[in-house]
């Protein structure tokens, strides 16, 4: 399934990332991040979305604690993953900057892009569990082929109240 394009629906009224029906399924949930749909549905059919933080925001956090909250629940670790490869062209650019030096743009653009989607879908796979924050977020680049770049955010799912 392909993931739908942004303004290929319409958002939904206030536009709150949150679980919504999905305009392209039946019976199902999708998640809008906020500004746009994501990949991540719900196939149950249930009517009622998965639980979330009662803000609707999902705290993300490198460190092991959140200051000024109490974590209440743990859920275990979650994780966004995303792959991506840069067309053929732009591995040629890329490899003239090896003999000329400079940066890469190009990769520069996609990894910073990657890094955004994959804590998105870490976003997601913590409101799926219930959790309103993730603690001790990490990510994790590695190549594939040479020619992929696969890009992970992972943390600890939680649920905080704040003190």
């Amino acid at each position: 399934m392909s993931v739908p394009q942004q303004g290929s629906a319409a958002p939904p009224a206030g536009g709150a990332a949150n679980w919504y029906p999905d305009p392209y399924g039946q019976g199902r949930l999708r998640y809008f991040d906020g500004t746009q749909w994501t990949e991540h549905v719900n196939n149950d059919g249930g009517d009622a979305p998965p639980q979330q933080a009662a803000t609707g925001v999902m705290i993300i956090s490198t460190m092991n604690d959140l200051p000024g909250y109490e974590v209440v629940e743990v859920y275990g670790e979650v994780f966004g993953l995303i792959v991506r490869a840069r067309n053929a062209f732009s591995n040629i650019g890329a490899s003239f900057r090896t003999v000329f030096g400079g940066e890469a743009k190009g990769y520069t653009k996609l990894i910073h892009d990657s890094r955004l989607e994959a804590v998105e879908r870490l976003k997601a796979s913590a409101a799926e569990r219930g959790a309103n924050a993730v603690i001790a977020m990490r990510f994790d680049c590695n190549e594939i082929a040479d020619i992929m770049s696969e890009v992970a955010a992972y943390g600890t799912a939680v649920k905080v109240r704040k003190l």
